[in-house]
């Protein structure tokens, strides 16, 4: 939920108008991870390649999940194309598809952000939790490669302020795109 949450939060503050999609899109991009081995995802150390392969199935099986159980959900067009997408990267190193730069579908870019912040201030099995400091440096890092370098550029000032858990729809529209 706390994926759910920034993305939410996320398309408020870049104006996007879509925050109730990519709070569905947060909520359930992950739900297909339900499919993989356990002691894949609670591996301590490295995946091997045929772990990896396994892992990143895990947007596809979302994608599957949600679209049989949610049929008739408003927007569920758009919320099935950010999950499907939300690993996809800027520069088409991604998966499922390889999709690159403006090719990977906009929710899915904000999704990816989200996601990414996430991942890197949540404990893992392999590492306690980032600092926020320590998620912004490598998050500039990976940006131009796993995420829209202007994206990031906007919201970097937001995610800044995600650990003071303050920001919501109201007034985060001062840094809208």
């Amino acid at each position: 939920m706390r994926t759910a949450k920034y993305a939410l939060q996320l398309s408020c503050f870049l104006g996007l108008g879509k925050p109730r999609l990519l709070f569905w899109a947060g909520a359930l991009h992950d739900v297909g991870k339900l499919l993989v081995p356990r002691h894949i995802l609670e591996k301590p150390g490295p995946l091997l390649e045929s772990e990896w392969k396994v892992i990143r199935q895990h947007p596809l099986w979302s994608l599957k999940l949600v679209e049989s159980r949610c049929r008739g959900m408003q927007g569920l067009e758009n919320i099935l194309v950010a999950i499907k997408a939300h690993h996809e990267s800027w520069d088409g190193s991604g998966y499922p598809e390889g999709l690159e730069g403006n090719g990977v579908p906009l929710e899915a870019r904000v999704l990816a952000l989200a996601d990414v912040f996430d991942a890197l201030t949540s404990p893992r099995p392999y590492r306690s939790p980032l600092s926020l400091g320590e998620a912004l440096k490598i998050m500039a890092e990976i940006k131009g490669k796993k995420l829209d370098p202007f994206l990031f550029q906007k919201a970097q000032a937001f995610l800044s302020c995600m650990g003071e858990e303050k920001i919501g729809c109201q007034g985060a529209r001062e840094g809208a795109v």
